[in-house]
């Protein structure tokens, strides 16, 4: 199984196991694994997320706040939405914005 193959299958259990997968995306150091955790956990759509993504806008690597800001983006949710617009407001020289 790749990675994308069980990213697409957990996406399936996102609302049963979403405490578990922010506990490991918190507990997570290594950037590349944490922002893949911050992807998954962006793609629930359940706004206990929410102020967790915007905590992780203010992670040190750029890779982590870049899935913190498309997720909150795509969130459909005002809150997200306006987290995101504020921080892009606010760090105009990210170049991932």
């Amino acid at each position: 199984m790749t990675y994308e193959d069980g990213y697409h299958w957990l996406q399936g259990y996102l609302d049963k196991y979403i405490d578990e997968l922010v506990q490991l995306m918190l507990n997570e150091v290594d950037p590349d694994r944490r922002s893949k955790f911050v992807e998954l956990v962006g793609d629930s759509k359940n706004p206990k997320v929410i102020p967790i993504l915007k905590a992780e806008l203010r992670n040190p690597h750029k890779e982590v706040r870049s899935w913190a800001y498309s997720s909150l983006c795509y969130f459909e949710n005002p809150e997200a939405e306006r987290l995101a617009e504020e921080f892009k407001r606010e760090n105009p020289n990210e170049d991932f914005l």
